[in-house]
C-alpha cells in the first residue's frame, strides 16, 4: 500500500501520496496548473514555492517540480509577477554595454 502524508495548500488540507513532487502533488490534489509549471524538470525556475515543515521556524524556498513533499507541509505558490519587457531596435544595436543598461538600468 502507498503511503500518504497530510499537506496544506494555500490553506487547504489534502492527502497525497509520499513521493510526489509539490507539482505533482498539487496536481494531485486537483489543482490545474496553468502558470508557474514551466519546464517541470527544474530548469526554468517558474515554479518557485514557498514552504515550512511543522517544527521548524523557517521558511523554505524551492522549485515545486523538484522539491518532495512532507507529512505537515505548508505550501504557499508565489504569484507571478511579470518581468519588465524592453523593446529595441536589433539592428541599431551596438556590441557595448550601454546597449544592455539601456533597456534594462536596474538590472546592472
Amino acid at each position: 500500500m502507498n503511503e500518504t502524508v497530510t499537506i496544506s495548500i494555500m490553506g487547504k488540507l489534502h492527502k497525497v501520496p509520499a513521493n510526489l513532487t509539490i507539482m505533482r502533488a498539487m496536481e494531485y490534489a486537483g489543482y490545474k496548473l496553468l502558470r508557474g509549471c514551466g519546464c517541470r524538470g527544474g530548469f526554468c525556475g517558474a515554479c518557485a514555492t514557498v514552504f515550512r515543515i511543522p517544527g521548524d521556524y523557517k521558511l523554505h524556498v524551492a522549485l515545486a517540480c523538484q522539491e518532495t513533499v512532507k507529512d505537515g507541509i505548508f505550501i504557499a505558490q508565489i504569484p507571478a509577477y511579470p518581468s519588465l519587457k524592453q523593446t529595441y531596435d536589433i539592428t541599431r544595436l551596438r556590441p557595448e554595454m550601454q546597449s544592455i543598461v539601456y533597456p534594462y538600468p536596474t538590472t546592472y
